[in-house]
């Protein structure tokens, strides 16, 4: 208690300035893949300290001969990760267009995409960082719209090919390139459905996002989650999916 009696106001803006920052740094690391690797050094930190407090000689001689080294390879190794942290800290934080629902832009996209039997992706992220794969096409950062939506799949160009990724309600990347699935080999459905739903299913089966796979040829939808892939779903159960995912 007496050390919150000689607390000042330089000390309670210094607390809040290391607030903020220990924030921040974790919200530019949950989104990449950096995460799970903060996750294993915290881990051997806390190994590290165990170490110390009880004298294992031997493990803190390991430790501190290791650590340097440690240092470098993970700021060698997240380069890219540690530039674009740094670019979204400087670009600040993007605000998304008021008054729009997400589900219903996505619903409507894939509605129009099915009638016209254009072939399309959509992946959207829950708790697990897709940033990886989006990081293979383009960032967008763009509100998310039917019309953005039908835009990047019916045009020819080079996005045409690759996934949507969205996030909350925000369409996060463009032509990303998603793991493919290596179950049809077993179950052989690929000659039937083909390197879209291949793609859907793999990103299911490796993360907890919901992907959306509209078929070029037949223009039905199919629905991967979970490691399953549903085809030929009807419109009302894709709507009934996006508003579970998004809690409406």
């Amino acid at each position: 208690m007496a050390w919150f009696d000689n607390m000042g106001l330089r000390d309670v803006i210094d607390i809040l300035i290391l607030a903020v920052l220990f924030y921040q740094a974790y919200a530019l690391l949950i989104e990449s893949r950096a995460w799970n690797v903060f996750r294993g050094l915290a881990a051997l930190m806390g190994l590290w300290f165990i170490a110390t407090q009880f004298g294992l000689d031997g493990t803190r001689f390991l430790f501190d001969r290791v650590a340097p080294v440690t240092f470098l390879a993970v700021v060698v190794v997240f380069q890219p990760e540690l530039r674009a942290a740094l670019e979204r800290v400087g670009r600040g934080r993007r605000k998304s267009r008021p008054g729009t629902d997400p589900v219903q832009e996505i619903m409507n996209a894939v509605r129009e995409l099915s009638q016209g039997r254009v072939g399309a992706l959509i992946a959207i992220e829950a708790t697990t960082p897709l940033g990886d794969y989006g990081r293979a096409g383009v960032e967008l950062g763009a509100p998310v719209s039917a019309s953005l939506l039908q835009t990047l799949f019916a045009s020819r160009g080079p996005l045409h090919d690759g996934a949507v990724i969205i996030k909350d309600d925000v369409v996060s990347y463009a032509g990303a390139i998603l793991p493919l699935s290596d179950r049809d080999k077993e179950e052989g459905w690929s000659a039937k459905l083909g390197t879209r739903h291949r793609a859907a299913l793999g990103l299911s089966e490796v993360s907890d996002a919901l992907v959306l796979a509209v078929s070029e040829e037949r223009g039905t939808v199919s629905v991967a989650r979970e490691g399953r892939l549903i085809t030929d779903i009807a419109p009302t159960d894709v709507l009934a999916v996006l508003r579970e995912v998004y809690g409406s």
